[in-house]
């Protein structure tokens, strides 16, 4: 089993640590001009999906993948707007499912198959690795406003008033 893999669908168990939430903190936004937790779970959901369906065919060929850049607001809008409209323990579901189901697809190609995207020429190991650096920095950021959500506001609760 490879541990890029692995790593890969261990986000899964982040989405399910993600269920023990309030639904309001799951809807809120972790920044200003930031998304919510749960539009980020969408997030992952959406690219999982379009990768699976779309971009994975190609790349174990080891074909040209046409780039993303033009569709890249559009498909993380709709992911957005689609997180508004789902009960959060659906849409962390959904995100479970979707990468599992790519994660499997990972699982049981050849990781040195190469293909390329516009001009530039990688493994699909080294695309899961570097979807995982993704992967890693919407984490961190959901795991600060977490943090700040909740340990903040007990720390702060705890304070002794003189």
């Amino acid at each position: 089993m490879n541990t890029v893999i692995s790593k890969f669908e261990q986000l899964t168990s982040f989405f399910s640590h993600l269920k023990q939430i309030d639904n309001d903190t799951f809807y809120e936004p972790i920044g200003e001009d930031k998304w919510s937790t749960a539009a980020i779970v969408a997030h992952f959901h959406y690219w999982d999906k379009k990768i699976t369906d779309e971009r994975l065919p190609y790349m174990l060929l080891g074909e040209k993948v046409s780039g993303w850049d033009n569709m890249i607001h559009k498909v993380n809008r709709e992911a957005a707007e689609y997180a508004d409209t789902v009960p959060m323990q659906e849409l962390i579901d959904q995100a479970i499912v979707s990468r599992l189901k790519l994660a499997e697809r990972f699982h049981a190609c050849n990781l040195a198959t190469e293909f390329s995207v516009g001009e530039k020429n990688c493994t699909i190991l080294e695309y899961v690795n570097l979807l995982c650096k993704h992967d890693e920095q919407h984490v961190k950021e959901v795991a600060g406003f977490l943090y700040t959500s909740y340990i903040g506001e007990s720390i702060h609760s705890l304070q002794i008033n003189p």
